[in-house]
């Protein structure tokens, strides 16, 4: 004769398989929680990599000429405050200034920028943090153009001087072109490259993200350009390694806009706190960010971060 379970047995199988199904339930949600974390890590890691990719390759060659790696051999350089160079009309001196005096001309300081707060003339878009550092490179262009534009700054270097100027026509080859001191193949014509990197507060993904951007000196006509490098950076922090003995070591490090007169700068560090786009909820960050100069910084909130830095030495110092 054939029995059924009891009652007792058939409760025992149920609990034992709610019990099964919790347990499968709870590692597929711890399995979905942990996904979840390591993708908006790989995200952060993911933004400050881009953003290390700029910064560092454009960093690298700050003080880059062409042919020539001493700035004070090249005419028509000039520090905030002095004259306009005579070659440059008047036009072209309000795209040089556009972000502070002789700011696309100032080959002097090669890297520089400043502290805790964006202090260029030209208006940053959106709005600029208030509490992260601005870091400025000068430079000319890796290679040098199959054709000159007529709008554009140029530098003209040798191995033994170099020339700032704005060309006539568009061959690289021609002395009408360039400066007749200058001639090719003794030298070679580069684009003046000047770049402000800085923070903002909102970003072209959406109004509450922040993001890394950049002034470029661009064409006499159309001013310095404004560019989206990546969405997501909260803070940049800058420290320069100044030489201040000429042993080509770093001596002391300093932040922006405290570089003494006398000293080179042969290496900078980048801080960069990468914030994740949105909110994750049942998260909280609650650690406490040092760093640089700045103090301590717990946001207590729903975003994930990261931090991240980097020394950065410069190939063309010249001590």
């Amino acid at each position: 004769m054939q029995r059924g379970v009891s009652l007792i047995e058939l409760m025992v199988a149920l609990v034992i398989g709610l019990f099964l199904i919790f347990g499968a339930v709870t590692i597929y949600q711890q399995s979905r929680a942990t996904l979840r974390t390591t993708e908006a890590v790989a995200r952060l890691q993911e933004v400050a990599r881009l953003a290390f990719d700029v910064l560092e390759a454009d960093a690298r060659m700050a003080s880059y000429w062409g042919l020539n790696n001493r700035a004070e051999l090249i005419v028509n350089r000039a520090a905030p405050g002095q004259g306009l160079p005579a070659p440059f009309t008047t036009g072209q001196g309000a795209i040089i200034s556009q972000c502070g005096s002789n700011w696309g001309i100032n080959l002097d300081e090669y890297i520089a920028g400043s502290n805790n707060g964006y202090t260029l003339a030209c208006a940053a878009t959106g709005t600029a943090s208030g509490t992260s550092d601005t870091l400025v490179i000068r430079r000319a262009a890796d290679a040098a153009p199959a054709a000159l534009e007529l709008n554009r700054i140029y530098l003209q270097t040798s191995r033994i001087q170099g020339t700032l100027f704005v060309p006539g026509c568009t061959d690289p080859k021609s002395a009408a072109c360039i400066p007749a001191a200058d001639l090719p193949p003794a030298s070679q014509s580069r684009v003046l490259v000047a770049n402000a990197y800085y923070v903002s507060t909102s970003s072209t993904l959406r109004a509450d993200v922040p993001a890394l951007r950049r002034k470029s000196l661009g064409t006499l006509g159309a001013g310095t350009v404004d560019d989206e490098i990546v969405p997501g950076v909260e803070d940049m922090q800058i420290r320069f390694g100044v030489d201040t003995n000429g042993d080509a070591n770093v001596d002391l490090y300093v932040n922006p806009g405290a570089v003494p007169a006398s000293a080179a700068v042969i290496s900078a560090t980048l801080w960069l706190r990468i914030r994740s786009e949105d909110r994750e909820f049942g998260h909280v960050d609650g650690n406490s960010y040092q760093y640089a100069d700045i103090a301590t910084f717990t946001p207590g909130d729903n975003y994930r971060r990261i931090l991240v830095s980097k020394t950065l030495q410069l190939r063309n110092t010249r001590i």
